[in-house]
């Protein structure tokens, strides 16, 4: 895709009015790509012309291809876009883009960027992450989306759609502030279109609070999520279960800005909505008990935190059996505040048993499996077992390298607590990898001294 020679603004103008005389949908697409970005478009883009029936989703690739290809077969021939054939891609003359937005008058400009969105809308995929590639190419397209409705005050369905299917798209690449800037313009426009005390407002609030939680955004997360909450509340009857999970979120992400008193609170109101919707038995229940627990062993109450820990223990062995995920998650978490009272034998069997599950349960090069193994070794290390814990140790450093990789952040804490093994008893790693591992560890720590 090559620019031609210089052409004047009259010359321009006057190819434009013969395309518009003689093809309205090329027309059509043309001036909404001038409203995107300066970056190649998709020949599906031609096609999503409001109003018509060339929806790429309703006809097959080759009609497909045959159809675009007749759309922007006029203005190829008079060079008012450059393509590339193979890829199926156009372009607009840059010379083309400036003419046409000189000539555009304000409403004209808001009326065709409300048609490129539309039309952005229809080839922008759902936020799944198997879509990103394609998500990725449009990007420039979503931010120049993203302009538009701010400056142009563009708010239409459309708008929102691929405002907030392209913040989840950010958000599942793990690029959460991105994702979280869009989710506001998103959030800004539904508002626009339903007014701020609607259902789908509360999704979009609960949307952005998860996004901000991931990025370590918890003020703006907690702002977020009380939004949320407070809005239910206007909207739907009280204690309604709809509230649970924004209570959770809200009181996980108080005890992670430290406000533990609130989160407490928090927590025990959605327990209090959970039991009166569910009794006293339910998987829901057993995870805010959960939750709880954690804030009350960094509350340094681990008695309350064991009591709360065990009856989670409880509900989801009564529900899934033995031999569950949740159990291991529940054994594993008693365990440790066992050892922190100093119940020893207790804690081991709980260590044990949580990695027997899990290893039934995910295999050997699970994540999952790997802190089970590491949290039995470093417990086995305390009491005196050096030898089962350095074994331990390898499998669970193992199990993390080959389930996430050497630089992954949850090998880092093992891989010190191991090396803190061998330097304890004079013992050597007993693997090439697992020898390779700790002495880049060390010399990143003699690194790190100078």
């Amino acid at each position: 895709m090559t620019d031609i020679f210089p052409r004047s603004a009259k010359e321009i103008l006057n190819a434009v009015k013969e395309v518009e005389k003689d093809a309205a949908g090329a027309a059509e697409a043309l001036y909404m790509a001038a409203m995107l970005a300066e970056t190649p478009l998709p020949y599906d883009f031609a096609l999503s012309v409001e109003g018509t029936p060339h929806n790429p989703s309703l006809i097959n690739p080759a009609a497909a291809f045959f159809a675009a290809t007749v759309t922007i077969n006029p203005l190829i021939t008079r060079h008012l876009i450059k393509i590339d054939a193979d890829e199926q891609i156009f372009q607009l003359h840059e010379d083309v883009r400036h003419v046409l937005h000189e000539a555009m008058t304000s409403q004209e400009r808001i009326q065709w960027a409300s048609r490129a969105i539309y039309a952005l809308n229809l080839v922008l995929p759902d936020a799944e992450p198997a879509n990103w590639p394609t998500v990725e190419w449009l990007m420039p397209h979503v931010m120049a989306c993203r302009t538009l409705v701010t400056d142009l005050g563009i708010t239409s369905a459309a708008a929102n759609r691929v405002l907030h299917q392209a913040g989840f798209s950010l958000h599942y690449q793990n690029r959460h502030s991105e994702a979280a800037d869009l989710l506001d313009h998103a959030l800004a426009v539904d508002v626009a279109l339903k007014g701020r005390q609607h259902p789908d407002i509360c999704a979009d609030l609960e949307g952005l609070g998860n996004v901000l939680w991931a990025g370590q955004d918890h003020e703006r997360a907690e702002t977020a999520f009380a939004g949320c909450l407070e809005l239910q509340k206007e909207i739907f009857t009280d204690k309604n279960p709809i509230t649970a999970p924004i209570l959770n979120s809200l009181a996980v992400v108080r005890q992670a800005l430290g406000k533990w008193n609130e989160a407490e609170t928090t927590f025990k109101e959605c327990l209090r909505v959970l039991t009166q919707t569910h009794g006293d038995g339910h998987p829901s229940i057993a995870a805010c008990l959960s939750n709880l627990a954690l804030l009350y062993e960094a509350m340094n109450k681990p008695e309350e935190a064991l009591r709360l820990a065990e009856r989670s223990l409880e509900i989801n062995r009564d529900i899934y059996g033995n031999n569950h995920p949740e159990v291991a998650a529940d054994l594993n978490m008693v365990g440790l505040l066992q050892d922190e009272l100093g119940h020893e034998n207790a804690a081991e069997n709980h260590f044990r048993e949580s990695l027997e599950v899990r290893r039934s349960t995910y295999g050997e090069d699970h994540p999952e499996t790997a802190q089970s193994l590491c949290n039995l070794a470093l417990f086995l290390d305390k009491t005196g077992h050096e030898a089962e814990a350095a074994s331990l140790y390898e499998q669970g450093l193992a199990a993390y390298e080959s389930s996430l990789g050497p630089d992954h952040s949850l090998l880092e804490p093992a891989l010190d607590n191991y090396i803190t093994l061998l330097e304890k008893t004079g013992s050597r790693p007993t693997s090439d990898a697992l020898r390779m591992l700790t002495e880049a560890k060390l010399r990143a720590i003699v690194e790190r001294v100078k």
